[in-house]
Protein backbone atom coordinates (compact mmCIF):
# COMPACT_ATOMS: atom_id res chain seq x y z
CA UNK A 1 0.00 0.00 0.00
CA UNK A 2 0.90 3.51 -1.09
CA UNK A 3 1.24 6.10 1.61
CA UNK A 4 0.31 10.16 0.27
CA UNK A 5 1.47 12.88 2.10
CA UNK A 6 -0.91 15.70 1.69
CA UNK A 7 -1.24 19.59 2.48
CA UNK A 8 -5.16 20.26 1.57
CA UNK A 9 -5.15 23.84 -0.32
CA UNK A 10 -7.92 24.89 1.79
CA UNK A 11 -5.70 25.33 4.95
CA UNK A 12 -2.56 27.01 5.62
CA UNK A 13 0.91 25.50 4.91
CA UNK A 14 2.43 23.73 7.71
CA UNK A 15 4.64 25.65 10.38
CA UNK A 16 7.29 23.06 10.31
CA UNK A 17 8.17 20.28 8.33
CA UNK A 18 5.09 17.91 8.70
CA UNK A 19 1.99 17.39 6.25
CA UNK A 20 -1.17 17.92 7.47
CA UNK A 21 -2.54 14.53 6.58
CA UNK A 22 -0.98 11.02 5.45
CA UNK A 23 -3.35 9.07 3.69
CA UNK A 24 -3.36 5.01 3.67
CA UNK A 25 -5.59 3.20 1.61
CA UNK A 26 -8.79 4.69 2.91
CA UNK A 27 -7.50 5.83 6.07
CA UNK A 28 -6.34 9.28 7.04
CA UNK A 29 -4.02 10.19 9.48
CA UNK A 30 -4.78 14.03 10.36
CA UNK A 31 -1.75 15.89 12.07
CA UNK A 32 -2.83 17.89 15.02
CA UNK A 33 -4.90 20.97 14.29
CA UNK A 34 -4.77 24.35 16.03
CA UNK A 35 -7.21 27.08 16.00
CA UNK A 36 -5.16 28.34 13.40
CA UNK A 37 -7.04 30.37 10.38
CA UNK A 38 -6.80 29.92 6.29
CA UNK A 39 -3.51 32.30 6.66
CA UNK A 40 -2.07 30.88 9.37
CA UNK A 41 -2.48 32.86 12.18
CA UNK A 42 -3.80 31.76 15.48
CA UNK A 43 -6.94 33.46 16.71
CA UNK A 44 -8.56 34.03 19.11
CA UNK A 45 -5.52 34.17 21.31
CA UNK A 46 -6.52 33.32 25.28
CA UNK A 47 -9.75 32.06 24.01
CA UNK A 48 -9.56 28.38 24.12
CA UNK A 49 -13.40 27.56 22.73
CA UNK A 50 -12.84 29.77 19.95
CA UNK A 51 -9.63 27.91 18.88
CA UNK A 52 -11.13 24.76 19.70
CA UNK A 53 -13.83 25.18 17.66
CA UNK A 54 -11.64 26.35 14.19
CA UNK A 55 -9.08 23.12 15.04
CA UNK A 56 -12.84 21.77 14.53
CA UNK A 57 -13.12 23.89 11.22
CA UNK A 58 -9.56 22.43 10.36
CA UNK A 59 -10.07 18.74 10.59
CA UNK A 60 -13.74 18.95 8.78
CA UNK A 61 -12.23 21.08 6.01
CA UNK A 62 -9.47 18.05 5.86
CA UNK A 63 -12.30 15.68 5.86
CA UNK A 64 -14.31 18.03 2.96
CA UNK A 65 -11.10 17.87 0.69
CA UNK A 66 -11.49 14.01 0.42
CA UNK A 67 -14.97 13.95 0.14
CA UNK A 68 -15.78 12.98 4.08
CA UNK A 69 -17.59 14.48 6.65
CA UNK A 70 -17.30 13.92 10.94
CA UNK A 71 -19.01 10.80 10.97
CA UNK A 72 -15.90 9.02 8.92
CA UNK A 73 -13.92 10.40 11.59
CA UNK A 74 -12.77 7.13 13.76
CA UNK A 75 -10.57 8.37 16.76
CA UNK A 76 -10.31 11.92 17.90
CA UNK A 77 -7.73 13.25 20.39
CA UNK A 78 -7.47 16.55 22.03
CA UNK A 79 -4.98 18.58 23.82
CA UNK A 80 -5.48 21.27 25.79
CA UNK A 81 -2.74 23.35 28.34
CA UNK A 82 -5.23 23.58 31.58
CA UNK A 83 -7.74 21.56 32.96
CA UNK A 84 -10.46 24.17 32.80
CA UNK A 85 -10.16 24.56 29.03
CA UNK A 86 -11.87 20.61 29.32
CA UNK A 87 -15.39 21.94 29.19
CA UNK A 88 -14.43 24.37 26.21
CA UNK A 89 -13.04 21.60 23.97
CA UNK A 90 -15.94 19.62 24.83
CA UNK A 91 -17.92 21.77 23.66
CA UNK A 92 -16.42 22.64 20.01
CA UNK A 93 -16.72 19.09 19.58
CA UNK A 94 -20.96 18.52 20.56
CA UNK A 95 -21.00 21.16 18.08
CA UNK A 96 -19.99 19.11 15.56
CA UNK A 97 -21.24 15.47 17.23
CA UNK A 98 -24.79 17.20 19.08
CA UNK A 99 -26.42 13.73 19.15
CA UNK A 100 -24.81 10.20 19.57
CA UNK A 101 -22.90 7.97 18.37
CA UNK A 102 -19.63 9.43 19.02
CA UNK A 103 -16.35 8.60 17.75
CA UNK A 104 -14.05 7.26 20.13
CA UNK A 105 -12.01 10.26 21.79
CA UNK A 106 -8.74 11.01 24.27
CA UNK A 107 -8.67 13.69 26.12
CA UNK A 108 -4.79 14.85 27.17
CA UNK A 109 -4.00 17.85 29.57
CA UNK A 110 -0.83 19.04 28.66
CA UNK A 111 2.08 21.78 30.31
CA UNK A 112 2.37 23.66 26.22
CA UNK A 113 1.84 22.96 22.70
CA UNK A 114 3.92 24.33 20.03
CA UNK A 115 3.70 27.97 20.89
CA UNK A 116 2.53 29.47 24.28
CA UNK A 117 -0.50 31.40 22.89
CA UNK A 118 -2.19 27.95 21.51
CA UNK A 119 -4.28 26.26 23.84
CA UNK A 120 -6.10 23.29 22.17
CA UNK A 121 -5.15 20.74 19.05
CA UNK A 122 -6.84 18.64 17.68
CA UNK A 123 -5.48 15.12 15.77
CA UNK A 124 -8.14 12.35 14.44
CA UNK A 125 -7.82 9.26 12.15
CA UNK A 126 -10.61 8.79 10.07
CA UNK A 127 -11.81 6.25 7.02
CA UNK A 128 -12.94 7.00 3.79
CA UNK A 129 -16.19 5.10 2.11
CA UNK A 130 -15.48 2.50 -0.10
Amino acid sequence: MSVEWINPPTLPAPIAHYSHVARAGNTLYISGQIGADASGQVTAIGDPRAQARQAWRNVLAILEHFGAGPRNLVKTSTFVTHPAFRAHAAEARDEVFPAPPYPPSTLLIVSALAEPHILVELEAIAVLND
